[in-house]
């Protein structure tokens, strides 16, 4: 019994009291110790036995306190008659459990559950249509049985804990901290280690020892601080300092802070790449191409803001990529190296190009070569026309060599303003000449 609930825990998954470690993918392995239900039906909280279906003893989460008590006196009498040792008892003691801790939590409130609370700022609120995956606790890392057990569940970071571990939540809410901070952690694991945290967890204050195997400390890769193994359950998440410095989309344990961080930040475009390392662009050949493709989304978007038309053109990857921050989201790195990303660039830009060229009103704002004259528009967006960064004219890149990358736009400015400059002087010198003969 005691080797299935370590092995069944998150809070000791991966560590040194774990019996049989497994990784979260892995099944739970069965007990057979009476009174006490299999872990492959435990993964399901919501199984009930096809022998005591017709005998209605599941309720819902909102079940009254008078229900709850009628149904602990009706499962009480269930497990005197159910055989000993059989699949019917295992899951009615355990059932009994469960309704128990629920009649504890509605006794805790009076008989009555907040629907809503608001506390670190969490906005929780009740589960009610609960799924079949199996849910643990974020503050005390135990199991969330669904049947009967109330919990709640964050709207904007999906922090979950029961009803009775609400009111004592420290963590504060992951939505929070990252619209505070507005970027990652671009420092790779940045570990000042136990003694700056003076041997204490860094979320719970919790102390931390490595002679205590049932508090073990463990290192968050991502924020490279200690943490206990009620707050740091080995959650596996590839970590943006990584990628960002060597492309290593390996995953690394991360705490539940960092897991819930990373979670909902994963598309905000928070990764400026130029600025961090501009060097990558050299390694990574598909992210070079998206750079130069987003310079050209970003022209593009230039026209269809102004088209009546193009702007139904605007989709969500399209405003992303063709934003003027230049960020990257982590989603889109890890697009661009999975390969998906170039395949819906490459639709994107074909259609907008389309719509551009064959437009009437976008077409009439193209700009035509004055070196060689013909009639050939010319668009920033185009690989074969360059545009000088002085007055945006618009040249062939084969006709500005022929002219040694000089301006022809830019030569006649600058003579302009050479002969209004010499007016000038010569304006001022006849002033002082007659000054002077006064």
């Amino acid at each position: 019994m005691a080797a299935a609930l370590a092995n069944d825990s998150p809070k000791y998954r991966n560590s040194l009291i774990c019996c049989s470690p497994r990784s979260v993918e892995e099944s739970i392995s069965s007990s057979s110790t009476s009174g006490c239900v299999s872990a492959e039906e435990s993964i399901d909280s919501n199984y009930i036995p096809k022998s005591i279906t017709i005998k209605n003893l599941k309720i819902d989460s909102t079940a009254t306190r008078e229900e709850i008590e009628k149904a602990i006196i009706q499962c009480k009498e269930l497990v005197l008659s159910s055989p000993q040792c059989s699949d019917e008892r295992k899951w009615l003691v355990r059932y009994l459990v469960e309704l128990r801790l629920r009649l504890e939590d509605l006794k805790d409130a009076d008989g009555q559950i907040r629907s809503k609370v608001t506390i670190k700022g969490h906005h929780f609120e009740q589960q009610t249509n609960i799924s079949n995956r199996k849910q643990y606790c974020d503050h005390c890392s135990g199991v969330i049985w669904s049947i009967v057990q109330s919990s709640y569940i964050c709207s904007d970071c999906g922090y979950v804990c029961h009803y009775k571990c609400v009111d004592d939540v420290c963590r504060v809410c992951a939505h929070v901290v990252m619209t505070e901070k507005g970027q990652f952690e671009m420092h790779i694991c940045p570990e000042k280690g136990l003694a700056a945290q003076d041997y204490k967890c860094a979320e719970c204050q919790t102390t931390l020892t490595f002679k205590d195997s049932w508090n073990e400390p463990r290192l968050c890769d991502y924020t490279g601080m200690y943490f206990c193994t009620t707050c740091h359950w080995n959650d596996l998440f590839a970590i943006p300092a990584r990628v960002i410095h060597n492309w290593d989309w390996d995953k690394r344990c991360v705490s539940r802070l960092a897991y819930q961080m990373l979670s909902i930040s994963w598309t905000q475009p928070y990764v400026d790449v130029e600025n961090v390392n501009c060097k990558l662009f050299s390694f990574i050949a598909e992210l070079e191409w998206v750079h130069k493709m987003r310079k050209d989304l970003e022209w593009m978007k230039r026209y269809l803001c102004a088209c009546p038309e193009g702007t139904s053109l605007l989709s969500p990857l399209f405003v992303q990529l063709g934003d003027v921050n230049k960020k990257y989201s982590m989603s889109h790195l890890q697009a661009i190296n999975d390969g998906s990303l170039e395949t819906q660039l490459t639709e994107l830009t074909e259609i907008c190009r389309a719509h551009i060229t064959k437009c009437r009103l976008c077409s009439g704002k193209g700009y035509l070569c004055e070196v060689c004259s013909n009639n050939e528009v010319l668009y920033p967006f185009d690989s074969g026309a360059i545009m000088c960064d002085r007055c945006n004219s618009m040249y062939h890149r084969g006709c500005l060599l022929r002219k040694a990358q000089k301006c022809l736009k830019c030569v006649r400015i600058d003579a302009r303003k050479k002969c209004n400059v010499e007016d000038d002087v010569d304006a001022n010198l006849e002033y002082d000449i007659d000054k002077f003969i006064q």
